[in-house]
């Protein structure tokens, strides 16, 4: 059996490494990278998290039932899905914005086909059942559409993810050139909400501004701008 983990920070690294090095009957994948991230658990959070395999993270989401899910699923995927909330939370207050932060692929699975997966029930308590799902992945995008097939109405699940582009680029620029970035998920959420009004399309402007503008500043500079080197949730 085959179990893959995607931690957003350090803490759920060693929780997951933990957790890996004391199973027996699993190939257990990884998927980390080497550069400093910001770190969102501390390590009993992450303990919990980790186990549980997902989970909605409540102080980074709406109250009640949402209008759109946002997903982070990765290191760098979850950092810019959450700075695209931030940036949807700001902008449009009105909208109602879920995050969902996943680790544990199987998670994704139906309970049926692997002994991680959820339940419907348990899946559309997290991803709701008929809203928009926002899924920033670090992998093909592919292989969340197939774990999801079962799902009730996958084509609402609307996965971002690596599309073997880019080259020697900045960490910002990178993202921009996959859509991974927080700019396009922004843009994502609008084009598919209705009657989001006229607000929308002007956040969608700026985002789109802003690409360029990112894109610009990398090419003169080879860095990012700092605002988004050192960008933290809750910032102003």
């Amino acid at each position: 059996m085959v179990r893959i983990y995607l931690p957003p920070d350090a803490n759920c690294l060693l929780s997951n490494v933990n957790h890996c090095l004391k199973s027996t009957g699993y190939v257990n994948v990884i998927v980390s990278d080497k550069q400093e991230h910001l770190q969102y658990l501390n390590i009993e959070e992450a303990d919990y998290h980790c186990e549980k395999g997902l989970g909605i993270w409540q102080w980074a989401s709406c109250e009640g039932e949402p209008d759109v899910v946002m997903v982070g699923c990765g290191d760098v995927t979850t950092k810019e899905a959450l700075a695209a909330t931030a940036i949807l939370n700001k902008a449009l207050p009105d909208l109602k914005v879920r995050f969902v932060n996943v680790v544990d692929l199987a998670k994704l699975i139906d309970q049926c086909d692997h002994p991680h997966g959820l339940s419907d029930d348990e899946f559309n308590k997290i991803f709701t059942k008929n809203k928009e799902v926002i899924f920033n992945f670090h992998g093909y995008p592919w292989l969340i559409h197939k774990l999801t097939y079962k799902r009730n109405e996958p084509q609402r699940i609307h996965v971002y993810g690596y599309h073997e582009k880019g080259n020697i680029c900045t960490p910002l620029e990178l993202a921009i050139i996959n859509k991974i970035d927080r700019f396009n998920l922004v843009i994502g959420v609008i084009d598919r909400m209705e009657n989001i009004g006229p607000n929308g399309a002007e956040l969608k402007s700026r985002m789109l501004k802003e690409i360029d503008e990112n894109i610009d500043y990398a090419h003169q500079y080879g860095i990012d701008k700092d605002e988004y080197s050192n960008w933290t949730w809750g910032e102003k």
